[in-house]
Parts: structure tokens; C-alpha cells; sequence
């Protein structure tokens, strides 16, 4: 709902969007939103001045039972008031379910006045219990201070404490790496990667995530050298590490798209190979890994399956929705790569079928759905896809005349920035388009 609000700060008065109902099956976005510290944020657009509002929230999640009331103790509110917001707040989610998905957990919320609590509870739903966020906190704690510390001291934090370091620790130092990177920070630079470095060296996990990074740039550079990943080239690498399970995983995640009915011909007749050859050890060990990689092949093809049948459903509730955009906008979360795919299969299957107005409507929901993609850009990216859209170079200084505020040295980062993206992804054929326009952009500064 909108609200109207005062900026705290320079007193301007704003509208506010506000959420006060959070439902993991009907507004998933709502959760994650939650969860990532964005839900009710109010920004003054005069001075920029913004924070998280404190409001009463029901979070709600059937799966789990779930049905609890965040109640602000900052609010101050007397008893009374405060049992008359809970019960609207649950009446309001019971009014909205059919008879059939109302539950007696949902007659008495639980009420929560600490907004720590409450995130607790909402994660429990993930599966992330309070002992893993103490087990989190605690990493953390340990990293801080390994980072700062002397040999002597790391040395015996590190064996105290050796059964906090595990993957989850080595993605928070790369995350501290990341970011003193980003502030320039070489003096930190240099301490965490040396830190890195040691826990490679002297931890079992260390070791064991090495040999992992070793095995898949070994993959990924003989993938790149032979243009793609084939099923014979994923058998390859698996049958060097055979025994290893951990890089055996490492391997099949990386390779996902490899893993199909003829890698698994091949690796039966590998098996079958060494069974002649009456090595029945590796031939045992192969059977071992074919029985587990099938076990994978079937959880991908069900996931697949049910991501398919989830974007079909989303598809449908949009068609059949009178405000498409709305319907667009309240399934954003939903709009994924499986979405996408399965929009312009159903175009296509209309246009070779002769189906002209089921096209004519699944074109529109994928240009409206474009055109709400596009509004999120920021403007220097909406201005470089103007500039890659236009004909020719006149066509170019036409769109660079009417948006001439955006042109600044900040523009020429964004253009360095998305060619090494370009890059990076191996497509850098269409940096010759961009490092043109970046000609025209330095022409003009």
C-alpha cells in the first residue's frame, strides 16, 4: 500500500511503498525482498535520506506452518491496539485463501517485537536455523580477526578453531577480497590473499577446494580450447579423477549440460571395457559413479520438469489477466530463463502452426515484459542500447544530441565495463560495435 510520509531528514513530505503482508506462495518476491534487507525501504527523493520503515508485518508460510507478526516495540503501541492490528493483518491473509487452504495455526499468530527474532523465524523457512547464523556470526568473527592478525597468533587460531573454516568461510574471505578490491585497498588486498593462501595450504578443506580448482580449469580450458563441452570430454576428466567424489561433483555441476543419454552410452562402455580387461576393481568403481550421476541426471530432469510446468502456470495467469502489465510486474520473480524460454517456444509453435492471435498475444506479453526490463536500466544503459540499435553513425549523433547530460567520463567506465563483460563471457566479437561508439562518446567529452 502507499503511505505518505515526512523525510526525517529535510522534513519533505513522500509517498512510501509499504508491505505489510508476506506470503512465500503468493508474493515469493516479497520474501526475498525481505530477506535482503530491501522490503520497506522509504528514500526521500529531495535529500536522498531513506531507511528500512518499521511497520507491522504477517509473515506467512504454509509449508513450514508458519504464521507470525512482526509488531515494532518502537511503536509503543498498548496492548489492545496492538491485538487489533494482529487480527487484521490475519484476517486479511484468511480472507484471501479459499476455504480449503485455511489452517487452525493461522486462528493464533505468533507475535514477535524483536525484528532480529523475526528475520530468525523467516529463515528457519530456508532451512537456515539460529545455529547455523551463530555458526555464520562466528566465522565472521574469526575472519576479522585472522585478518589482522600476526603469525604467531593466526597459526593457533587456525588450529583452534580449524572446524569453523570450511567452504562457507573461504566464500566470506573472497567476499572481503572482492570488496577491498573494489575500495582500492592494496595494503588489505595483500594480507587477505595471503591469508587465502595459507588456509589453502594448511587446511584440509583448503586442499581438498584446490584440487577441485585445479580439476575445473582443466575442463573449462580444454572445453575452451575444443569450442564446447562434450559428453566425451566431461567422461574424460571424470575418469582422471575417478574415486575422488568431491571433484566428481565439482566436475558434473560445471559440465550440467554434458551429462546426457550418450555420456552415460560412454561411460557403460567404459565400464564394459574394463570388465573385459578383467580390471573389476575400476570397473566396480565406474559402476559407483554411473549409479550416483544417474541419481543427478534424474534430480536435473525432474527440476527441469517442474521448472518448465511453474513457467507454463506463470505464462497462463498472464494471459488470462486483464492488466497485463500488473500480472507482469506481480510475477517479476517468476520471469526467469525458463520463462523466457518457454514464451518464445509457445511463439514459435503458434507461427509455424498458423495460430495467428494466440502469436499476436504471447508477442505482446514478450514486448511488454521487454519494455519493463528496459525501464529498470539505468539511463547510461538504455543510452548504449540506443546507440547499438541506431543504423548508422548520423543515426548515432542524433541519440548522443538528445542525451547529451549523460555523456561524462562516467559514461566511457560503464562502455570499459560492459565490453569486459562481453569479454569475459566470450563474445568479444561485439566489442568492435562498442569500442566504435566509444569513439564517438570520447569525440564529444
Amino acid at each position: 500500500m502507499q503511505t505518505q510520509v515526512n523525510c526525517p531528514q529535510c522534513g519533505t513530505p513522500f509517498t512510501a511503498e509499504i508491505h505489510q503482508v508476506i506470503d512465500s506462495d503468493e508474493t515469493p518476491e516479497l520474501k526475498q525482498m525481505l530477506l535482503n534487507g530491501q522490503l520497506n525501504m522509504a528514500v526521500c527523493p529531495s535529500c536522498g535520506a531513506g531507511g528500512q520503515m518499521m511497520t507491522p508485518m504477517l509473515f506467512h508460510d504454509a509449508k513450514h506452518e508458519t504464521f507470525i507478526v512482526f509488531m515494532p516495540q518502537e511503536m509503543n503501541l498498548a496492548y489492545e491496539q496492538r491485538e487489533q492490528i494482529v487480527g487484521q493483518l490475519a484476517r486479511q491473509v484468511m480472507d484471501s485463501l479459499p476455504p480449503e487452504k485455511r489452517r487452525a495455526y493461522m486462528l493464533q499468530p505468533q507475535t514477535i517485537i524483536s525484528m532480529q527474532t523475526f528475520m530468525e523465524k523467516v529463515l528457519e523457512t530456508e532451512g537456515i536455523t539460529k545455529e547455523m547464523i551463530q555458526r555464520q556470526q562466528n566465522q565472521l568473527e574469526l575472519l576479522q580477526t585472522l585478518a589482522n592478525a600476526d603469525t604467531d597468533v593466526a597459526d593457533h587460531l587456525i588450529k583452534e578453531r580449524i572446524g569453523e573454516i570450511d567452504e562457507t568461510f573461504f566464500a566470506m574471505l573472497q567476499q572481503y577480497i572482492d570488496g577491498a578490491a573494489q575500495a582500492q585497498d592494496d595494503k588489505q588486498i595483500v594480507a587477505l590473499t595471503n591469508l587465502r593462501a595459507k588456509l589453502m595450504t594448511e587446511t584440509e578443506i583448503g586442499r581438498e577446494m584446490e584440487r577441485r580448482q585445479i580439476a575445473l580449469h582443466g575442463l573449462n580450458r580444454e572445453a575452451k580450447a575444443q569450442e564446447g563441452l562434450s559428453p566425451e570430454l566431461l567422461l574424460k576428466h571424470l575418469l582422471k579423477h575417478a574415486g575422488d567424489e568431491g571433484i566428481e561433483g565439482a566436475l558434473v555441476m560445471a559440465g550440467q549440460p554434458a551429462l546426457t543419454y550418450q555420456f552415460f552410452n560412454l561411460l557403460t562402455a567404459e565400464i564394459e571395457k574394463q570388465e573385459k580387461a578383467g580390471d573389476l576393481a575400476a570397473a566396480q568403481k565406474l559402476t559407483g559413479m554411473r549409479s550416483r550421476l544417474l541419481k543427478v541426471y534424474d534430480a536435473m530432469q525432474a527440476q527441469s520438469q517442474k521448472m518448465l510446468a511453474d513457467a507454463e502456470a506463470t505464462l497462463q495467469a498472464i494471459l488470462a489477466a486483464d492488466d497485463k502489465d500488473a500480472a507482469i510486474q506481480a510475477n517479476a520473480a517468476k520471469i526467469d530463463d525458463a520463462f523466457m524460454y518457454v514464451l518464445s517456444s509457445r511463439i514459435a509453435q503458434a507461427d509455424q502452426q498458423g495460430q495467428t492471435a494466440e502469436a499476436q498475444a504471447l508477442n505482446q506479453v514478450y514486448e511488454r515484459i521487454t519494455r519493463q526490463a528496459e525501464s529498470q536500466y539505468p539511463p547510461e544503459i538504455m543510452l548504449l542500447n540506443q546507440l547499438m540499435e541506431a543504423g548508422n553513425e548520423a543515426a548515432q549523433q542524433q541519440v548522443l544530441d538528445e542525451n547529451a547530460g549523460l555523456l561524462t567520463p562516467e559514461l566511457v567506465q560503464v562502455l570499459d565495463a560492459v565490453m569486459k563483460q562481453f569479454e569475459d563471457a566470450g563474445q568479444g566479437e561485439v566489442n568492435g560495435r562498442l569500442n566504435e561508439i566509444k569513439a564517438l562518446v570520447e569525440a564529444r567529452l
